[in-house]
């Protein structure tokens, strides 16, 4: 008898990491991507979207509809990461074929909430970039989003930052609608930027083996040039590295989890520069002392915080899926 497959939104901010992650989920056959909603973040909307278009060409296969969304954060101006993923999110190429599908006009959000409350409850989120369209979502109908039976969001710090001293660069992008997400009470797995730092660098034997596989293969790795560039200039040897596939694979593959807890979350909005964006881990089981007065009481645990993946495993289960 055959399982039936898991449903999910996914949203994303385009960029070069997010284009494997994409293809990885449109490869994974316990999968069902009804759609593919898109955020400014690494790069504006408008790229965002092209390369979501260009990704799901190049992955093959199932073509879900691609929707545009929010094209700024909630409070603050839109900061991207072009000296990550190139001017145009996808190393800076001239190689890649047109994109053979083309955006929805339908907005994100809308998509989402029809989604979601057209479902049965059972139509899960993933989220590759900053939680914009999330917030708004939940704004808008809160007790629709209510239904997501969990978001499972590459996002946040466990223990320290890779844009400030404590922030990761998705909730510090958009600080607000992270801690609007972490606030929703809908269940979270948020896969750290930490996740990654092991498990997602590919170096130069995964990069050879990854760009050989497939066509599908040669594109995880050349649209992630403007990283591996940077790499020789700085190591003098290519790597790169992928955050939004360890996300997916967290949700796909979690035996591939070594590091993990569970805790209370929000994220700093009110901070300087040096903690705007922090995501705040309350670990206090119940029975620890007495609540303070100052704090009013303590919140149950709606997320687990993932810090550490297996990095063989993923990147055995990465090529699997491209080969």
């Amino acid at each position: 008898m055959q399982t039936a497959r898991k449903k999910i939104i996914i949203d994303t901010d385009t960029a070069s990491d997010d284009a494997v992650a994409l293809v990885m989920a449109l490869r994974e056959p316990t999968l069902q991507v009804l759609a593919i909603t898109t955020v400014a973040g690494n790069v504006p909307l408008e790229l965002a979207t092209k390369n979501a278009c260009l990704s799901v060409t190049y992955a093959g296969g199932a073509r879900p509809p691609i929707y545009p969304g929010a094209d700024r954060p909630l409070c603050r101006p839109l900061r991207c990461a072009e000296g990550i993923h190139g001017k145009d999110g996808m190393g800076d190429q001239s190689c890649f074929r047109a994109p053979e599908v083309e955006a929805e006009r339908t907005h994100a959000v809308d998509a989402i909430l029809r989604l979601v409350r057209e479902g049965e409850g059972d139509i899960e989120i993933v989220t590759l970039g900053p939680l914009t369209n999330l917030a708004l979502a939940i704004l808008q109908e809160p007790e629709t989003m209510k239904r997501v039976p969990r978001i499972t969001a590459m996002g946040g710090a466990a223990f320290y930052g890779n844009t400030s001293p404590t922030a990761e660069f998705n909730f510090w992008v958009d600080a607000e609608a992270a801690d609007i997400v972490c606030r929703s009470g809908i269940p979270l797995t948020i896969v750290t930027g930490e996740a990654g730092l092991e498990a997602g660098v590919l170096g130069p034997e995964k990069l050879e083996l990854l760009e050989a596989a497939s066509e599908r293969g040669w594109f995880c790795v050349t649209c992630n040039d403007t990283m591996r560039q940077n790499s020789i200039r700085s190591r003098g040897y290519p790597q790169i590295g992928l955050p939004d596939p360890i996300a997916l694979a967290a949700l796909t593959r979690p035996e591939l989890i070594t590091g993990s807890f569970d805790a209370h979350v929000r994220v700093e909005t009110q901070g300087s520069d040096l903690t705007y964006g922090m995501m705040v881990c309350d670990r206090r089981p119940p029975e620890y002392g007495a609540v303070s007065k100052h704090e009013g009481p303590r919140q149950p645990f709606q997320a687990k915080v993932v810090y550490e993946m297996d990095p063989e495993g993923f990147f055995q289960y990465l090529y699997e899926l491209v080969k």
